[in-house]
């Protein structure tokens, strides 16, 4: 995994971080809820407009290091521009134009003494829209949005952020003249609900890669030479992960789908598909596979199907622009729906066909 990717990820999660600080700073000093002996109103502005530029620098850091990244090799255009990515389109645009508007409110700060408080007041508004642009950016086109820790991250700060827009319309303080606005709390709630759903509904499910890139594959670019020739040397790895079922369907086919993060290779993103026919007790009676290797950023670099399947033990022959790949591995269930294993991969491809059907694969069902 490329440098500038880790650089990527973690600034984008800092500045997400530090945007939803500046949110709630914002919301409790609109309420006014500090005490002057134990915590000073003048901190609290302090702390909100500290938190507001270095969410700005960490943003300015996550555009640099995405832009230099190796892997989806941004052009400037595609950095800057809305729309223009080749990578995930949509919500790159939204962390573009949600990084615009972080600007702009910025600046609005500055000029309020030109503006006037009123429309500073009716500028800054568009802080919440900031915000939400960056929770959609960063579920839809983050590498790390399946991962626990990253959904904690995300409902924390949206439980943190709508909980207090709707006690400040619910509940407004310092102003005795201003009414209770139940209408835009009942939409601040039901935003909220909407992007809970579509996060349910999409980028924690797998296969949001190819939804994401409107079905155009995995929107990476090659590589770099030296990362094509370090992910064509021999590794050992371990990986875990989940399993999900579906079906049967009408035909009577389950498909199941183990979606894998594995640690000690030059990729880390794994995704094994089987499909076949349900057997009594649980497990498939396989009928077809299919085996992708890569990264966060492109997960597809490797593509190809099983040649041997027996018990947990697997053998595949995987295919890319930068050669073939042969990985073998072997992977236990662990509780109703989890996924661990180890992992062997060779370059070249050996000889073999299909995976054969109704083999000893009785053990892969999903526990339900």
């Amino acid at each position: 995994m490329e440098w500038q990717w880790v650089v990527a990820r973690a600034s984008g999660f800092t500045a997400y971080v530090l945007v939803t600080l500046s949110v709630v700073f914002g919301l409790v000093l609109s309420q006014r809820w500090q005490s002057r002996r134990a915590w000073p109103r003048l901190v609290n502005d302090q702390l909100h407009q500290y938190t507001t530029l270095l969410a700005g620098v960490f943003t300015a850091i996550h555009g640099i290091s995405v832009w230099i990244d190796p892997f989806t090799a941004f052009t400037l255009k595609e950095v800057l521009l809305p729309g223009t990515s080749h990578y995930r389109p949509l919500w790159m645009a939204l962390g573009i134009v949600s990084a615009y508007l972080g600007l702009a409110v910025v600046i609005t700060g500055w000029l309020r003494p030109r503006i006037g408080y009123a429309w500073w007041r009716r500028l800054h508004y568009l802080t919440f829209v900031v915000w939400l642009l960056a929770t959609l950016h960063g579920l839809g086109n983050g590498s790390d949005t399946r991962t626990t820790w990253a959904i904690a991250i995300y409902g924390i700060s949206s439980l943190a952020v709508v909980v207090l827009t709707i006690v400040r319309l619910m509940r407004p303080a310092g102003r005795p003249r201003v009414a209770a606005r139940p209408g835009w709390a009942a939409l601040a709630a039901l935003v909220a609900l909407s992007v809970a759903g579509f996060a349910a509904a999409g980028p924690l499910r797998p296969g949001w890669n190819a939804i994401a890139n409107n079905g155009k594959g995995s929107g990476g670019r090659l590589g770099t030479t030296a990362t094509l020739a370090s992910a064509l040397s021999p590794y050992s790895a371990t990986f875990a992960g989940r399993v999900a079922q579906q079906g049967p369907d009408a035909q009577g086919i389950t498909t199941l789908t183990f979606d894998l993060q594995v640690q000690g290779g030059p990729y880390d993103a794994m995704t094994l598909v089987l499909r076949g026919e349900a057997l009594q007790g649980g497990g498939v009676a396989l009928t077809g596979s299919s085996l992708t290797l890569g990264t966060g950023g492109d997960p597809g670099m490797f593509q190809g199907a099983l040649t041997q399947l027996s018990g947990g033990d697997f053998t595949a022959v995987l295919h890319g622009s930068g050669g073939s790949l042969t990985v073998g591995g072997s992977l236990s269930l662990v509780g109703s729906s989890g996924v661990q294993g180890m992992l062997q991969v060779q370059p070249g491809a050996v000889q073999g066909g299909a995976a054969q059907s109704g083999g000893d694969d009785g053990g892969f069902g999903s526990g339900e």
